[in-house]
């Protein structure tokens, strides 16, 4: 009598999720390698161009910032938005559904909206047709853009541009916006809970709140290093931003009394070259609170 033995394998999760935490390490380094061989060469220069952009903040005044990010920065802006671009569109695709508080408004199937710190006007394509939108930007330089945006965007109107902080748009009344849209805003402002608080008081009851924001960096350490280090020495003077805040967790305390947050965390996808240099803000979080 014969007897065939037989072996039995069994699957090992943990091995499978360790093999996947490897590839995605090595697919980070492979994004550092790509970032070290791209600035390496920029180094010297940037050292310079920061010695000089101290000289401009301490003699030059507060419009050195807002000309620099208005016609400087905003290519790089154009990447962004075209690598986001798909993702951004499906995160807005509900607002189509939304209804204005405004019976006027609601009769004629339109939308108030009001959007802070638009910039170059990249989320303009997204909102739904006759939607009037009145933008709250600090960076004056933008204004023109904003109106030359009109005959690019015809299917919306709009309506105000207004110099302001997100923290204090005393010129917008109470309960008067149907939609916020904020995207790359709260790593700015100098109080997301103050900015918040001024959202949540213009939102019309029932009112949504877009928002799109780069985060802190909570999965690889290394990342998180060079936003910190960022953050406290160039980067704030430079772009006027903070790469280390906690803006998703901010929200998620929900002090002002939105009825509602539903949120999520995620990575925006990754480019070589120069470009991998967008890992440093890849970590982000969407979301949409209603009043």
């Amino acid at each position: 009598m014969f007897i065939r033995r037989t072996s039995t394998s069994f699957s090992q999760p943990g091995r499978h999720i360790t093999q996947q935490k490897q590839t995605a390490d090595a697919n980070m380094l492979e994004h550092l390698q790509e970032i070290l061989h791209a600035v390496g060469p920029w180094l010297p220069h940037t050292f310079v161009a920061f010695i000089f952009l101290l000289i401009l903040k301490k003699y030059g005044g507060s419009h050195i910032q807002p000309l620099f990010f208005a016609k400087v920065y905003n290519p790089f802006l154009g990447t962004y938005h075209v690598t986001c671009q798909a993702l951004k569109r499906h995160h807005f695709l509900s607002m189509k559904d939304h209804v204005s508080a405004d019976p006027v408004l609601r009769k004629k199937g339109v939308l108030r909206i009001l959007e802070i710190g638009p910039g170059p006007g990249y989320n303009f394509e997204f909102y739904p047709p006759n939607s009037e939108l009145t933008v709250v930007e600090v960076n004056p330089y933008f204004e023109e853009q904003f109106f030359r945006k009109q005959k690019e965007h015809p299917h919306i109107k709009m309506e105000r541009f207004v110099v302001g902080f997100a923290e204090n748009m005393k010129d917008v009344p109470d309960n008067s916006v149907d939609i916020v849209v904020s995207t790359m805003v709260l790593c700015s402002v100098r109080s997301v809970e103050g900015a918040l608080k001024e959202i949540h008081r213009i939102l019309a009851p029932g009112g949504k709140y877009y928002y799109w924001e780069h985060i802190r960096e909570a999965e690889y350490m290394w990342v998180l290093f060079v936003q910190h280090l960022a953050s406290y020495t160039f980067y704030d003077l430079v772009f006027g931003c903070q790469l280390n805040r906690k803006s998703d967790e901010i929200i998620k305390r929900n002090k002002v009394g939105f009825s509602s947050i539903d949120q999520q965390r995620f990575r925006t996808p990754q480019k070589g070259g120069l470009h991998a240099i967008l890992i440093f803000h890849s970590a982000h979080v969407k979301g949409i609170a209603t009043k």
